[in-house]
């Protein structure tokens, strides 16, 4: 929607594209922080998860970065499209990356043909982010008043999911160069769609 804007503006020489998208970037980071945080600690505790700052943090960061990381794909759609398309292209985008994220279908059960889309799919760095933090780090088993209970042990929702090899680092590693390789491309498709304009 900024997009008119933006290039009248720029092609009255007002400022340049990389101090509009700079200053763009850094007023959106309050609120694409804030919201998760204001989010995971309604969350979190409802939920009645441990009271294990460690395992909060963690749960937080990767609530933020996947937070950021979809912003970052909601630019770059903007930045490529007219806004009517952009409004459908985006909800369509993510039902493959919703798919393929191992929230719906474990990654085992991915055809091999098919298995490298989970590694696009950035939901599955912050499904799997989380899963380890709330579930993995040696947690002590649930409290289950029945004589069986499947789930007691923590490591038996990672297998479920199967990230129980999951590495929680990575997953934050994963997260960071999605954001910066949207972050970048959205720029430089700003930057192109300017370029037509001149």
């Amino acid at each position: 929607m900024e997009m008119a804007v933006l290039m009248r503006e720029h092609l009255n020489c007002w400022y340049s594209l990389k101090a509009y998208y700079l200053a763009k970037t850094v007023a959106d980071l309050p609120f694409q922080i804030l919201f998760p945080i204001v989010y995971v600690i309604i969350v979190y505790f409802m939920s009645d998860q441990p009271c294990d700052p460690m395992r909060f943090f963690m749960f937080l960061t990767m609530s933020i970065m996947t937070s950021l990381v979809s912003q970052s794909v909601g630019l770059v759609i903007g930045a490529a499209m007219e806004i009517q398309v952009a409004v459908y292209l985006g909800p369509i985008t993510t039902i493959p990356v919703l798919l393929f994220s191992g929230f719906f279908v474990t990654f085992d059960t991915i055809p091999s043909y098919l298995r490298w889309i989970s590694y696009i799919a950035y939901v599955r760095y912050g499904f799997e982010g989380t899963l380890l933090a709330i579930y993995g780090f040696d947690r002590p088993k649930l409290h289950c008043p029945e004589p069986y209970c499947h789930y007691k042990s923590p490591i038996k929702f990672l297998e479920e999911f199967d990230v129980q090899d999951g590495i929680f680092w990575v997953d934050v590693l994963a997260l960071a160069v999605f954001f910066v390789i949207l972050r970048v491309a959205a720029f430089f498709v700003l930057k192109w769609k300017l370029r037509l304009q001149t």
